[in-house]
């Protein structure tokens, strides 16, 4: 009897043990991983091809759309944006019309996944703050602020100011031109829909509601 007692206690000890050390190696997030892991970061690796349409809306009338199709395997890129269809290689050496696609690209591709982006991006700065009025809903929410270096890039030493829920989700954000403290735009972050386990925001707004950023068409294909 003693001896099945002090295998029994030998077992919870071990079993204690172990689990002490699963709660220790469990890395704490932060905020800025918390809100990729509530879009659904987890599914992106499982994520071969992206395919959207990213629209400019103005009082009600389409200004312009472009059409993305991206390989994430490959690094192959297709943009139509009538009349023209631009197809190149993010790996590769591009020319001017290219590069300029890809300048539109990167743009683009921050609208439909800004979470994956914050965590993904190299050469950035982040700072947090609890309980900031947003400046559109004027909601309190939590924030951070992700300042980009001022080396490479397309648009170095560029900030946004982003506003999220309790949940992780976001709501707002503000862009600053060279970390300036003038706004250069603002938008919401409304109609989210989860597509393949990622959750986007696909309509975002500017405080006078006179300004959309709409992406539709919205494939992410394992």
């Amino acid at each position: 009897m003693k001896k099945t007692i002090t295998l029994l206690l030998i077992t919870i000890a071990i079993y204690s043990c172990k689990n002490a050390e699963k709660k220790e190696g469990k890395k704490t997030l932060s905020n800025t991983e918390q809100v990729a892991q509530a879009a659904g970061f987890d599914n992106w690796d499982a994520i071969k091809e992206v395919k959207f349409t990213f629209s400019v809306g103005k009082m009600g009338r389409n200004l312009y759309d472009r059409n993305w199709t991206w390989n994430r395997h490959t690094g192959d890129v297709t943009l139509i944006a009538s009349p023209d269809t631009v197809q190149y290689n993010r790996r590769q050496p591009m020319d001017s019309i290219q590069t300029s696609a890809d300048r539109a690209f990167v743009n683009d591709i921050y609208w439909l996944l800004p979470e994956f982006k914050f965590i993904t991006d190299s050469g950035t700065k982040i700072v947090e703050k609890s309980n900031a009025v947003a400046p559109i809903s004027k909601d309190t929410l939590d924030m951070f602020t992700i300042v980009y270096s001022n080396d490479g890039g397309y648009t170095p030493g560029d900030a946004y100011d982003v506003y999220y829920d309790k949940k992780h989700n976001l709501r707002e954000w503000v862009y600053r031109q060279q970390n300036d403290t003038t706004i250069g735009m603002m938008t919401t972050f409304e109609k989210f829909d989860t597509i393949n386990g990622i959750k986007v925001a696909t309509d975002h707004r500017t405080p006078d509601r006179m300004t959309r950023i709409h992406l539709t068409n919205i494939e992410f294909n394992k």
